[in-house]
């Protein structure tokens, strides 16, 4: 993962979006937490962000409203590259969203470095459980090849 880190950072590809894959949630924010220790990075819990701005508006509103909300926590962050945790949000079916589009473009503004619940295995990249009712797969995720790292228990 550091190497990962420091290939991001050293020389961003295109799309400076690096996505840490573990199953379950609870690891991923602890090792977003631990980074954010360890380097002084921005951490930003999106959920915790965006949720209570998007509540009070229509549901129709929300569609065009959270990818503008995300932009605008991005560039209030402080400087250096942004961890960005509790992604579940914009899993949301009622959002229309596509996180993995928005997050590699979002990653244009900042290098991200991404806490992706879910999983990585022959190409393709998922967001949750097949059981979970907001499974979502990628069978070619448009990044680099070092910017997926499945993260060990």
């Amino acid at each position: 993962m550091h190497s990962a880190i420091e290939k991001l950072l050293s020389n961003p590809p295109y799309y400076p979006c690096l996505l840490l894959v573990h199953r379950y949630p609870a690891a991923l924010y602890a090792r977003a937490s631990s980074l954010h220790q360890q380097y002084g990075w921005p951490l930003l819990a999106l959920g915790e962000k965006l949720t209570p701005r998007l509540l009070p508006l229509l549901p129709r509103e929300r569609e065009w409203t959270a990818p503008r909300l995300l932009a605008v926590e991005i560039r209030a962050a402080p400087p250096g590259p942004l961890l960005c945790a509790q992604i579940d949000l914009l899993f949301e079916p009622s959002l229309q969203l596509d996180p993995l589009h928005l997050l590699r473009g979002a990653s244009r503004q900042r290098p991200l470095i991404v806490a992706w619940p879910g999983s990585y295995s022959n190409g393709v990249l998922a967001y949750a459980v097949p059981e979970h009712s907001h499974y979502h797969i990628w069978p070619r995720p448009d990044l680099c090849e070092y910017c997926i790292q499945l993260l060990s228990d």
